[in-house]
């Protein structure tokens, strides 16, 4: 029980707030092999999730070339100034032609006079299965640990903190041995297990990668134009690069070269 790793001494008069002496092998029967538990298996859970997660799959070979074609439109309004006068006029030419007759744009089911049923999409279906994997991956491995930590661990009270803290953290820091005459500070085993579930992100971060992030990294490289709700359309995007391409100036950075290379080394 409880009475053979603590002792109350009670100081001052009567009423008196009573502290606690832990036996410091809880640190390393309770204390570590729950942390250690947790970590391996926030480790293991994410290697499962590489295993069975999404798979990052190609874009479509029109796609590629539309994006493409947006990204050139792009890069010439930015760097048309390196290039001669005859270059920068013919470049200019074609590609306002292009994205004005949207050349290469992908057709859309809407466009092609077709109503597309969403649970068609294979991509939403991937969605709802891969999310449905990562519920799984998280809930099982968890409901384990807290069995076990529930079952083997419960009772015990493993540290104080050094900071002061409201009577409202009591709940959250004393489940399973909270009383009405133990400081707030003091943490149970069962609340320690809720906590490193809470905190341990920064730990997983440190130690693997987020495959997460480097997907969506992947997806901007291959779709910079956006694909998400709520951004432009490549129709319209395209419009706009061909409305700037049409007024745009021919500025060269070589022109007067000599006079201002001149004027800068020259002082």
């Amino acid at each position: 029980m409880l009475a053979d790793y603590w002792s109350w001494l009670l100081t001052g008069s009567a009423g008196a707030v009573a502290e606690l002496t832990l036996d410091p092998k809880l640190k390393y029967w309770v204390l570590l092999p729950i942390s250690i538990v947790m970590v391996l298996a926030g480790v293991l859970r994410q290697y499962i999730m590489d295993l069975i997660g999404p798979k990052t799959s190609g874009m479509p070979r029109v796609k590629i070339t539309e994006t493409q074609y947006l990204n050139k439109a792009q890069a010439f309004l930015g760097n048309g100034s390196n290039l001669s006068e005859e270059s920068f006029r013919a470049r200019q030419e074609y590609l306002t032609l292009t994205l004005s007759e949207g050349k290469f744009l992908v057709k859309t089911a809407a466009e092609n006079g077709q109503v597309q049923n969403p649970f068609n999409d294979p991509n939403i279906s991937d969605a709802m299965m891969n999310m449905a994997k990562g519920n799984l991956a998280s809930f099982i491995p968890q409901t384990i640990i807290m069995w076990w930590v529930n079952h083997f661990f419960a009772g015990f009270v493993l540290m104080k903190l050094p900071f002061p803290l409201t009577p409202r953290f009591k709940e959250m820091l004393q489940s399973g041995v909270m009383t009405s005459d133990l400081d707030v500070r003091w943490v149970s085993s069962i609340s320690w297990y809720f906590i490193s579930v809470l905190g341990l992100n920064p730990v997983y971060n440190l130690i693997l990668s987020n495959p997460n992030e480097d997907q969506l990294g992947i997806m901007q490289q291959q779709d910079p134009m956006g694909g998400m709700p709520g951004q432009p359309q490549p129709e319209a995007i395209a419009k706009s690069l061909a409305s700037d391409l049409t007024i745009a100036q021919h500025e060269s950075c070589f022109e007067n070269i000599e006079q201002r290379v001149l004027d800068k080394y020259s002082k």
